[in-house]
């Protein structure tokens, strides 16, 4: 079923030890193990084409010969093949992107992806987690050699052995496959443990310039993220809970409306919720369009402002159209497209913790790389403060299920009505922005915490509506300055929230 290829310089009883684990930890009986002696006569390329031209099966693994794998791997690598026969090759680490400077890592935090534990002698064990695990196979351009595993009836081209020993075997594998058609991916299906930590040397830099000679032309190489991770939450019962207000600014654009309007309903139980759209000044066909679509629903209302302020429209519709009835405020941008039922994920957080203040979710810009993950506010080398999201542009690299964190953009984010009403609802002195990162830290100052439960999941399609404003940045730089002087104001309680860079 599985063909195994390593080369190894050890001695024979660590080999022994090796191949019995490799044999009973694949949890398979039809295992081909093709060991190859090699004190550095060999390049690795060499190594794994003889044993491809050796192997018996059809799945070969070619590894490195100090790792550890998870009881059953075998089993779950045949799946992972067998329910994703458009892939060639899977690694258990790799990357989207490749640059042109042949460092496959650098844009690490971004664009990498996969887990791998690494446990050197006399070190604790760690995870290098450059991704969490999902349930599907990640398309990658390249993946690390610790693990390559593939079919070998599908790829267009063996290993490359024109250049570097140990070093760059990969790529010089992958991306001409990669080039060729054959689909190339990263698995979580199982845990690998890499008993060392590969370190760059000189034989690594001139591979690494063979390798350019040879592909530099080509690169780089950047694979945007093709499928976002969106678990199911299943619908609950909150008796304890009153309904949830959203509160969406509009103008123009019907059809984001629209989206956003269907979403929620699609989702969400539309029993547990009413909509209150704000709209700032479309035309009164625009208007006459949207009325007859949000006939559709019985939980939408309709209010008209002939003003745009977010601060002031939002706080003008929890003041006066909002009442006791709801006992939590959903801000919403128009440009919101939810792709689970947030409303509910939202609410397990309130149920979870006690002193819950705000509660965010997961955004996702239009070409599923990541928009928000939670606000960061960090201090630069010059003292100043600044502001940025979370994982912001990562492709695959976001948190998972509930964490504390400053604050949630109210582009999309839940709180307690009469919270928010105790700390003066949104200060609508900002012009355009940072009014929500404001409400966040006064509500933190009053002894809550923010959470952000990111397996709530949603497209935000950003500033869409008001994209064209040329005084944008002008009015941003303006309202940066208010906040920075609320921090001030507020440091010591606040400086445990902000991060030095």
């Amino acid at each position: 079923m599985i063909t195994i290829i390593y080369s190894t310089h050890k001695d024979e009883l660590y080999n022994n030890n090796f191949k019995k684990h490799l044999l009973q930890s694949t949890g398979l009986d039809n295992v081909q193990i093709l060991e190859y002696i090699n004190n550095n006569q060999y390049s690795l390329s060499e190594v794994y084409n003889k044993g491809i031209a050796e192997s018996t099966n059809d799945i070969v693994v070619c590894c490195h010969n100090d790792i550890k794998l998870e009881k059953g791997w075998g089993k779950k690598l045949l799946s992972d093949f067998e329910n994703n026969p458009e892939y060639g090759i899977i690694g258990k680490a790799g990357s989207c992107y490749f640059s042109k400077s042949g460092v496959y890592w650098e844009k690490l935090h971004q664009t990498m992806v996969g887990q791998v534990y690494h446990h050197p002698s006399n070190q604790k064990k760690f995870l290098s987690r450059y991704s969490p695990k999902v349930p599907f196979i990640v398309p990658v351009v390249t993946i690390d050699g610790v693990f390559m595993s593939f079919n070998k009836n599908k790829i267009k081209h063996l290993f490359d052995e024109s250049y570097g020993k140990f070093h760059f075997y990969d790529h010089g594998f992958t991306i001409p496959n990669y080039f060729s058609g054959v689909k190339i991916g990263v698995t979580s299906s199982f845990d690998l443990t890499h008993e060392s930590v590969g370190q760059p040397n000189a034989e690594f830099y001139e591979s690494k310039k063979m390798f350019l000679n040879k592909w530099e032309n080509n690169l780089p190489l950047d694979m945007k993220p093709q499928e976002i991770y969106v678990p199911n939450i299943e619908r609950k019962n909150f008796k304890k809970f009153k309904k949830v207000a959203i509160v969406i600014p509009t103008k123009g654009n019907i059809h984001l409306i629209e989206e956003c309007v269907k979403s929620f309903n699609n989702q969400c139980d539309e029993n547990i919720f009413d909509i209150f759209v704000a709209d700032t000044g479309s035309s009164e066909n625009e208007k006459k369009q949207m009325k007859l679509f949000f006939n559709k629903y019985s939980n939408i209302k309709l209010i008209e402002y002939d003003y745009y302020n977010f601060a002031k429209i939002n706080n003008d519709v929890v003041k006066n159209y909002i009442d006791e009835t709801y006992e939590f405020l959903l801000f919403c941008n128009n440009d919101i497209k939810i792709l689970n039922d947030v409303i509910t994920g939202m609410l397990l957080v309130y149920e979870k913790y006690k002193n819950t203040g705000t509660v965010g979710c997961r955004l996702h810009f239009e070409d599923n790389t990541i928009q928000h993950d939670g606000i960061l506010t960090f201090k630069n080398s010059k003292g100043d403060i600044n502001l940025t999201h979370k994982n912001f542009k990562n492709y695959y690299n976001h948190n998972k299920d509930i964490q504390e964190t400053l604050g949630s953009t109210a582009a999309l984010c839940m709180v307690r009505r009469n919270l928010f009403l105790k700390i003066g609802m949104f200060n609508d002195d900002y012009i355009t922005c940072f009014e929500d990162v404001e409400m966040n830290m006064r509500i933190y100052l009053l002894g809550f915490k923010n959470y952000i439960n990111h397996n709530c999941v949603s497209y935000h399609y950003e500033s869409k509506t008001r994209k064209n404003d040329v005084s944008k940045l002008e009015k941003e730089q303006i309202d940066i300055t208010k906040l920075r002087k609320f921090i001030s104001e507020n440091i010591k309680k606040l400086e445990n929230l902000i991060v030095s860079i």
